[in-house]
C-alpha cells in the first residue's frame, strides 16, 4: 500500500491589527537586538584591553636624543682632568710628608727622653758610686783601726783600766809616765797610746798639741812650750810617742780635730 505525501498545512496569515503599523521606540529596539549589542560590546572591550596591555601607541614617532661633541672641549676636559690628578697627587704627597715629619718629631722626642733618662741614670750611678766609695773608705779606716787595736793589745802596754775617755773627763795612762789626753766636740777615745821611754833623772811635764783626722790618726804634733817644762829630751820623747798614738774613728768629727796629749814624767 503506497502512501502519497500530503501537502503541509499552510499557516494562517496573521491578522493585521490597526496598531501594528506604529513605530517601535529605542528601548524595544535594544531589547530586540540585545544579543548583538552584547557581542559588539565584548569585542570592543577585548580590543581595548589588547591595546593597553601591548602598549601600542598610535601615530607616535621614535624620539632620538643626540649630543654635539666639540674636539676642543674634549681637550679642555682632558687637561682639566690631568690638572686635578696632579693636584690630588700633590696633596697626597704633602699629607704623607706631614705624617713622616710627625713620626720623625715623635722619634726625636722619644730619643731626647731616652737620653735624659740615661743622663739621670748616669747621675744616679755616679752618686751611688760615690756613696760606695765613701763606705769602702770608712770600712778601710775601720779595718786599719782594728789592726791598730790588735797591735796595741799585742804590745802589752801598761795601761790603766780607766784609760777610756768619758765625756767631760780626760783619760790617763799610769806607769813611769802618766799620759793624759783631751779632745772635745766630740770626745775621742784612745786606741793606741804608747808611753815614751826616757833616761833623764829628773821628771817634768810636757804638753803636746796634736791634730787628728776622722780616722783617729795623728797628722800633726808639736810641744806647747808655754805649758811644758823646758827639758829637750822629754820634749823629743813626748812628740815621738804622740805621733804614734791612735784614736777612735769618728765620721762626725771635723777633718782636723785638735786636742792635747800631756805627759807627766816621774823622776827616776
Amino acid at each position: 500500500m503506497t502512501f502519497q505525501p500530503t501537502d503541509k498545512p499552510q499557516r494562517r496569515q496573521r491578522i493585521k491589527l490597526p496598531f501594528d503599523n506604529r513605530k517601535s521606540d529605542a528601548g524595544e529596539w535594544a531589547f530586540d537586538h540585545r544579543a548583538g549589542l552584547c557581542i559588539t560590546l565584548i569585542v570592543y572591550l577585548v580590543i581595548a584591553i589588547a591595546f593597553v596591555t601591548s602598549k601600542i601607541v598610535v601615530n607616535s614617532r621614535p624620539h632620538m636624543q643626540g649630543m654635539v661633541i666639540d674636539i676642543e672641549t674634549l681637550e679642555e676636559l682632558a687637561a682639566e682632568k690631568a690638572r686635578l690628578e696632579r693636584e690630588i697627587e700633590r696633596k697626597q704627597q704633602m699629607a704623607d710628608y706631614g705624617s713622616i715629619s710627625n713620626r720623625i718629631s715623635n722619634a726625636n722626642s722619644n730619643l731626647s727622653e731616652t737620653e735624659a733618662q740615661r743622663a739621670a741614670a748616669g747621675s744616679d750611678l755616679s752618686d751611688y758610686g760615690k756613696e760606695v766609695q765613701d763606705r769602702m773608705r770608712a770600712n778601710r779606716d775601720a779595718f786599719n783601726q782594728g789592726v791598730n787595736d790588735a797591735n796595741a793589745i799585742s804590745e802589752n802596754r801598761p795601761q790603766d783600766t780607766s784609760g777610756e775617755a768619758t765625756e767631760g773627763r780626760d783619760a790617763k795612762v799610769a806607769g813611769n809616765v802618766t799620759v793624759e789626753y783631751s779632745f772635745t766636740d766630740p770626745v775621742r777615745q784612745s786606741r793606741k797610746l804608747p808611753v815614751p821611754a826616757y833616761t833623764c833623772q829628773s821628771g817634768g811635764r810636757v804638753v803636746v798639741n796634736v791634730t787628728l783626722n776622722r780616722s783617729g790618726n795623728v797628722i800633726a804634733a808639736e810641744v806647747d812650750r808655754s805649758q811644758s817644762d823646758n827639758i829637750t829630751e822629754l820634749h823629743e820623747a813626748a812628740v815621738r810617742k804622740a805621733r804614734e798614738s791612735r784614736f777612735n774613728l769618728d765620721q762626725n768629727a771635723p777633718e782636723r780635730h785638735r786636742g792635747t796629749i800631756t805627759y807627766l814624767f816621774r823622776p827616776q
